[in-house]
């Protein structure tokens, strides 16, 4: 397995490839996220609720320069949802933990936007879904 492996992660069949954040919340259920396509004529929002992630970071799209990844498929283009494996953010957070966590299974999530680039570390998958934007 390559080192920050990026695999294309595919939550709902139809995704736009680029979008923007429009609001990153971190609150009592956890960590929700609304994400806005700018061709949408119908404005709907993809929501991704993160239930208790144990840790995440944004980095805003002009700041990460460098990132060391492999894509593990062909035509990752734009695309901007994946899962990494065997990720050097995972390495990290084992090790300021002090691998308290090093037995369960956590998973690297990273959505990347036009202007953020926002990774999560989670036990279990998120709740994805469109909303209507009001």
């Amino acid at each position: 397995m390559q080192k920050n492996g990026f695999k294309r992660w595919k939550p709902l069949t139809e995704l736009p490839a680029e979008m923007y954040f429009k609001e990153i919340l971190d609150f009592d259920k956890g960590l929700r996220l609304l994400l806005k396509s700018s061709d949408d004529p119908n404005q709907k929002l993809l929501q991704i609720i993160f239930e208790s992630p144990l840790v995440y970071r944004n980095i805003d799209e002009g700041n990460l320069i460098f990132y060391n990844r492999i894509d593990e498929e062909d035509n990752l283009g734009r695309w901007g949802f994946f899962t990494i494996n065997a990720s050097d953010y995972l390495e990290w957070f084992h090790h300021v933990s002090q691998n308290i966590h090093k037995n369960e299974k956590i998973t690297h999530y990273a959505i990347y936007t036009i202007e953020d680039c926002l990774d999560i570390l989670s036990n279990f998958p998120p709740s994805v879904k469109w909303i209507k934007h009001f």
